[in-house]
């Protein structure tokens, strides 16, 4: 079902939120805190405003709503904007045409030429048009608010020396991979990929992200170049070419280590 025909008609839901922590799980409700991330939703129209911050909410995420959209948003995790998709630019506040800090997503209201939209005069970190079925919605959330994680941590500042994961262990420091008393040594480009997946287990990292994490952010280097780390460390960790169970590759996006990982000092 289209958001847009999901009708919850909820007073509490177009109130607005001040800033501030985000919530945790109260003790003893779960065994590690929960982060739920904020978001500040801004949409002119109250009808649509309320579905979205209804559904979101019972999401799990935590909704600050904007009574004007001129508001410039707080401290927030991610931005959702409702815009006309023809609308001008000079039409939009000042804060979004500045672009955030933190991901933003613009969602488009229908207009009389489907498909087409009007340029934002910036690049959002994702777009959806109006009515927007509502698990893409939840999922292009959560891919925004992953990839911001992700590009915000250098693994080469990880202060883990050892890393533990499906029987084997990493030494940061000697850069051996061991199991079962037998170690390998890996190259440099080796090591530091293995160590940007062990970083982000069980998460998509795309190749243009691992390449900015092992050979720097900037830096001129072909995607393919990846290919030789990754076929070694499967070698190394005894995966099956055609079908790994450890480093998974995700058609067209990237790759995913798929086992838990415990770090220590």
């Amino acid at each position: 079902m289209d958001l847009a025909v999901h009708r919850e008609n909820r007073a509490s839901s177009t109130c607005s939120r001040t800033a501030g922590p985000s919530d945790w799980a109260r003790p003893g409700t779960e065994a590690e805190a929960i982060f739920a991330p904020r978001i500040y939703l801004a949409d002119p129209d109250p009808l649509t405003r309320a579905e979205l911050v209804t559904y979101l909410r019972d999401k799990g995420f935590d909704i600050l709503v904007a009574e004007n959209m001129q508001d410039a948003p707080p401290l927030v995790d991610a931005v959702i904007v409702a815009v006309d998709g023809m609308a001008p630019r000079a039409s939009l506040p000042g804060w979004l045409l500045r672009k955030p800090a933190v991901p933003t997503l613009v969602l488009d209201r229908p207009h009389a030429f489907p498909g087409r939209v009007a340029p934002l005069g910036f690049t959002p970190d994702a777009r959806l048009g109006l009515p927007v079925e509502p698990r893409k919605l939840v999922a292009t959330i959560r891919r925004v608010l992953s990839l911001a994680r992700i590009e915000s941590v250098d693994p080469r500042e990880a202060t883990a020396r050892r890393y533990r994961f499906a029987g084997w262990t990493l030494d940061a420091e000697t850069r051996m991979l061991s199991r079962e008393g037998v170690s390998t040594p890996l190259d440099p480009r080796e090591f530091e990929v293995l160590r940007a997946l062990l970083t982000f287990p069980r998460q998509v990292l795309t190749r243009q992200q691992l390449i900015a994490m092992v050979w720097g952010a900037g830096k001129d280097v072909e995607n393919r170049t990846l290919d030789r780390p990754i076929t070694r460390l499967r070698r190394h960790l005894g995966d099956d070419v055609r079908f790994p169970r450890l480093i998974k590759t995700i058609v067209g996006t990237g790759y995913r280590l798929d086992a838990d990982v415990e770090k220590s000092a």
